[in-house]
């Protein structure tokens, strides 16, 4: 049989065929890795979102009960830390200054699991959380009462540095002249205008039973009256019940313009008022007492702490402002 010379004899298909593949497979190769990445980065972020939380809670719980009984991390709060499931390989509980004036650092570390890049010679990821706790006097509280004490006062400062340990009455006369506070104002106490309203006896009757319901905070400098306590608000309805009173540093001026400079807060039981008389029979008789404040209005500030003792977390994985 004779050949054409003008007739092309087809290729074979199969060695063109077995190129594209192994094209394919070798381009392939970048494409299946940067997925396994992804899906082993979003196990390690969910992991470390877990013990986050994880942390968060076990801190919060920490703090309390570093509080309440002087115990840094007891068994009952690390309880927190395996919920949700978490599941730390380690766990550290650190501590600066006091159960009243300091810090509480809850830090965990655990091995995220990888599903994929254990191709790499990777079997797991290390993960860390931790999560720092500020423990002090509270910067600002709602519902406190309008009636302010000097925080230099002898009694307070006998109550303090007893360690809060007193269970005795104190009684705190107005008085004539200048206080043991700095500045112009006489007495020992005044009323304050938490809004700097015309403060109608109604309004203060409100507060005296209810307190104020918005944040009066340390540093605030509000208008009051230097003892200008009368019946008329119903001071004497609240005898034999715990209120948080406001303490001031710092008080000028006279009469309904004098103003008072918040400095810090004690919870006190009321046993006896006398509002009436001279300056110096007039009174109240208060119990002082410890009490730990959680609420999500309180913050912690720096000022001296008279037994109301609260906490807020202040840093995240070392992030964060807690001094």
């Amino acid at each position: 049989m004779t050949v054409d010379p003008h007739v092309t004899i087809p290729r074979s298909r199969s060695r063109d065929d077995g190129s594209i593949v192994a094209l394919t497979a070798i381009a392939m190769i970048p494409l299946v890795l940067g997925l396994a990445i992804v899906v082993d980065s979003g196990r390690v972020w969910a992991e470390r979102t877990t013990l986050q939380n994880a942390v968060e809670v076990t801190a919060a719980s920490a703090a309390s009960a570093w509080i309440r009984t002087g115990s840094v991390c007891p068994s009952s709060t690390r309880e927190y830390l395996n919920r949700d499931g978490a599941s730390p390989d380690s766990v550290e509980c650190t501590t600066t200054g006091t159960n009243r004036d300091g810090t509480l650092t809850v830090a965990a570390v655990d091995a995220a699991p990888l599903a994929f890049v254990d191709l790499l010679g990777r079997s797991s990821a290390r993960i860390a959380a931790s999560t720092t706790v500020r423990i002090g006097s509270p910067g600002a509280l709602i519902g406190v009462w309008p009636v302010a004490l000097c925080e230099r006062h002898p009694s307070l400062l006998e109550w303090r540095d007893s360690g809060f340990a007193l269970t005795s009455s104190f009684t705190i006369t107005v008085e004539t002249g200048p206080g043991y506070c700095t500045g112009n104002v006489g007495g020992n106490w005044g009323l304050l205008d938490f809004n700097g309203g015309s403060n109608p006896t109604s309004e203060a009757q409100e507060w005296v039973q209810s307190g104020y319901q918005s944040a009066a905070r340390v540093g605030d400098v509000v208008l009051g009256n230097p003892g200008g306590i009368s019946g008329s608000i119903g001071i004497d309805s609240m005898i034999g019940k715990s209120v948080l009173v406001p303490l001031y540093n710092e008080a000028l001026g006279s009469g309904n313009s004098a103003t008072f400079r918040i400095a810090g807060f004690v919870r006190a039981t009321l046993l006896a008022a006398r509002l009436t008389g001279a300056a110096t029979s007039r009174s109240l008789t208060f119990r002082f007492e410890t009490v730990i404040v959680d609420r999500p209005t309180t913050t912690v500030g720096s000022g001296s702490n008279f037994g109301v003792t609260t906490w807020a977390i202040c840093a995240y994985d070392n992030k964060g402002q807690c001094s």
